[in-house]
């Protein structure tokens, strides 16, 4: 009975979030980012410096990824999420326990529309300058406190909306088999939920990673230097997402035991150990 069940089930979570733009980053390749080169012509190519070329590489990587985590995202959504409230396989509360914010974190991700343009044209052609337009994006993120709160609520929910996932498989019979069916869907890419909630996290890490990469390979020493404090503002973003992860790794972690008077020993009782017991180490989240 078990089988026809997960196969609905999967088929449904596929036709709620597959879309044309979805489609197109799973034919293009499910690790690595598409190759600039293979979009552009030879001639094209063999204009270009080495290191302009390089530059190019990883102009279309940093569009490329933000397409495919804004995906993943999605996944999340549709068939997670949405599938575990609208079945009632989960209560509501822990539901949203598990994915707290996520509406909020689509919608950062979605609104990257002031640089569609530009992603246009790295699908195209050879991109000339882009410090302007990534200083202008991160700026406004960094500049807002919704959303830099709504990036550190997501990431610092993490490790709990993990340990509650894995409470829940060991005593939730029907939560196991949903998510054999889901983590079976061929949008999970293979990926299990723990796997999938931590994309956030990484996402936030990447950013800076790939615009100094940028950076490092822009001639233009004024272009480079904006794309540095585009890096610079990203960096902040994610200082911030450190801290409350590290903040909410504090307050899950438990407080160590310390003997009370009521429970002291006799002087005819064995005498108990004084060496406190060993620190319990917080998860990375990394």
């Amino acid at each position: 009975m078990a089988m026809p069940y997960i196969r609905r089930m999967e088929v449904t979570c596929a036709a709620d979030v597959a879309s044309e733009d979805e489609q197109a980053c799973e034919a293009a390749g499910e690790d690595d980012p598409l190759n600039w080169q293979s979009l552009v012509s030879r001639e094209v190519v063999a204009a270009l410096a080495p290191q302009e070329i390089k530059r190019q590489e990883v102009i279309n990587e940093l569009f490329y990824t933000e397409r495919a985590h804004l995906r993943m995202l999605k996944v999340l959504d549709g068939v997670f999420c949405q599938r575990l409230s609208r079945d009632a396989i989960l209560p509501p509360d822990d539901v949203k326990s598990i994915f707290t914010n996520l509406d909020d974190i689509i919608q950062l991700h979605g609104d990257w529309r002031q640089m569609a343009a530009i992603r246009k044209r790295s699908e195209t052609s050879v991109i000339g300058h882009i410090g302007d337009d990534l200083l202008a994006w991160v700026r406004a993120l960094e500049g807002k406190e919704k959303i830099r709160r709504a990036v550190a609520t997501f990431c610092s929910n993490q490790p709990s909306a993990l340990e509650l996932i894995k409470s829940r498989k060991k005593k939730d019979p029907r939560f196991t088999l949903f998510m054999q069916a889901a983590e079976s869907n061929r949008l999970c890419r293979r990926l299990q939920l723990k796997d999938i909630i931590p994309v956030e996290m990484q996402r936030a890490t990447k950013y800076p990673l790939l615009l100094d990469k940028i950076a490092k390979y822009t001639e233009d020493e004024e272009e480079a230097e904006k794309v540095k404090k585009a890096g610079e503002c990203c960096r902040h973003i994610l200082n911030r997402v450190n801290q409350a992860v590290k903040e909410a790794e504090n307050k899950t972690r438990p407080a160590p035991s310390t003997p009370s008077s009521a429970s002291a020993p006799s002087s005819n009782s064995a005498p108990y150990s004084s060496d406190p017991s060993p620190p319990v180490i917080a998860r990375s989240v990394a």
